[in-house]
C-alpha cells in the first residue's frame, strides 16, 4: 500500500515541497514612538529628532505619536499594554520613575517590571536659583538661614509632584531644613515670581530659567550635575558643596514593553548607538537644554531607572508627600 508520508518525504528530498516561510526581519513595518505629553515639549522635540535619524538607520518609517494626559500615565499605560514586538516604543523621562511613588494606588501598569530599557537619550541638570542681592547668596547661607528660621523661607516649584517639587523635598531632607513649598502651575511661573521677589528660591532647569538668568534677574547658586556645566562654569555642583545626594539629573530614554524579543532589542540599541553620535541629534538636544549622555547603552539607562525608582520612593515616603 502506497504511503503518503513516503510520497511527501520523496518530494521534500527533491525540493518540491515548499519550506515554511522565514520570519520577516525586524523591522518590516513602521515603528511608533509614543510621547506621553502634548506636542512641543522637550520629550516631543527629542522624539521627532530621533525618529528621522532612527528611521534612516533601520530602513523603516519611525512615527511619533502624542498620547498626553494624567501626568504621562495615559501614554505610558498604552505602551505597557501594546504587543512586545518592537513596533510601539515609549519616550520616557523622569516622571516615569516619579509617578509610581506618587500614584501607586491609581497606576495601571508596573513601571519597574512592565518595560525594558533600550537606550539613554539625554540628560539635563537642575539648578537652584535665588534673586540677585538675596540675603542667602550661597547654598551654605541658605541652609544656615533655613535652620535659624524654620518654615520662614519659601521655595517654589512647577507644581505638586513635579521634579522641582521633589528636588525641593530632597534638599530639605538632605540638609535637615524646613522651607515652605509654594507650588505653581509650571516651573516658568515659579521662577517668574522668584524674579519678582514673591518667593526666595526655586529649582528649575536652565532652559526654563534662561531668559531671566540672562537678564540678570535670577542667580543660580548650585547645579545638580556630577560636574560643573560649561555654560555656567562658576556655578558649583551640590557634590562640591558636600551634598552628593543632590546629584540628580533629568533624563530621557527609549523604552519597550517587557518581553520584546532580545534580537529586536539588540537591533534597536545598536541602531541608536550610531544615531546618537550624529551632529543633528546633538544640536536638537542642545536646543532644549539637553546634553548627550557619555553612555547611551541600555545598561546605563537601567542604572538611571534603578537609582530613580529608589530615590523618589524614599523622598515621597520620608517627606510625606500625598497627592489626591
Amino acid at each position: 500500500m502506497f504511503k503518503w508520508k513516503n510520497f511527501l518525504a520523496a518530494f521534500a528530498l527533491a525540493g518540491l515541497v515548499p519550506a515554511a516561510p522565514a520570519q520577516a526581519a525586524y523591522p518590516d513595518k513602521p515603528i511608533r514612538i509614543i510621547v506621553p505629553y502634548s506636542p512641543g515639549g522637550s520629550s516631543d522635540v527629542i522624539a521627532r529628532a530621533l525618529s528621522d535619524q532612527l528611521g534612516a538607520e533601520l530602513g523603516q518609517s519611525v512615527v511619533v505619536e502624542n498620547r498626553a494626559g494624567a501626568g504621562s500615565m495615559i501614554g505610558t499605560a498604552y505602551v505597557a499594554s501594546s504587543p512586545p514586538d518592537g513596533y510601539t516604543l515609549l519616550l520616557a523621562d523622569v516622571p516615569f520613575t516619579i509617578v509610581p511613588a506618587l500614584y501607586r494606588d491609581r497606576i495601571t501598569y508596573d513601571a519597574r517590571k512592565g518595560f525594558a530599557p533600550i537606550s539613554l537619550l539625554g540628560l539635563s541638570p537642575m539648578y537652584l536659583f535665588v534673586k540677585p542681592g538675596s540675603a542667602t547668596p550661597t547654598v551654605d547661607s541658605l541652609i544656615a538661614a533655613a535652620k535659624a528660621k524654620p518654615g520662614r523661607i519659601s521655595i517654589g516649584s512647577g507644581g505638586n509632584g513635579s521634579l522641582t517639587h521633589l528636588m525641593a523635598a530632597l534638599f530639605m531632607l538632605k540638609t535637615d531644613t524646613k522651607l515652605t513649598h509654594i507650588p505653581y502651575k509650571g516651573a516658568s511661573a515659579s521662577v517668574n515670581d522668584l524674579a519678582g521677589g514673591q518667593i526666595e528660591t526655586s529649582f528649575t532647569t536652565m532652559p526654563t530659567a534662561a531668559p531671566l538668568y540672562q537678564g540678570g534677574r535670577i542667580k543660580p547658586i548650585a547645579v545638580s550635575s556630577p560636574d560643573r556645566q560649561s555654560d555656567t562654569p562658576d556655578v558649583p555642583t551640590f557634590k562640591e558643596l558636600g551634598l552628593p545626594d543632590l546629584t540628580v539629573q533629568s533624563w530621557w530614554g527609549l523604552t519597550a514593553p517587557a518581553g520584546t524579543p532580545s534580537e529586536v532589542m539588540q537591533r534597536l540599541e545598536t541602531a541608536l548607538q550610531k544615531v546618537m553620535k550624529s551632529d543633528v541629534i546633538k544640536q536638537r538636544l542642545a536646543s532644549v537644554g539637553v546634553s548627550l549622555p557619555p553612555d547611551t547603552t541600555a545598561r546605563a539607562y537601567q542604572d538611571f531607572l534603578t537609582a530613580d525608582f529608589a530615590r523618589w520612593q524614599d523622598v515621597v515616603q520620608r517627606a510625606g508627600i500625598a497627592l489626591e
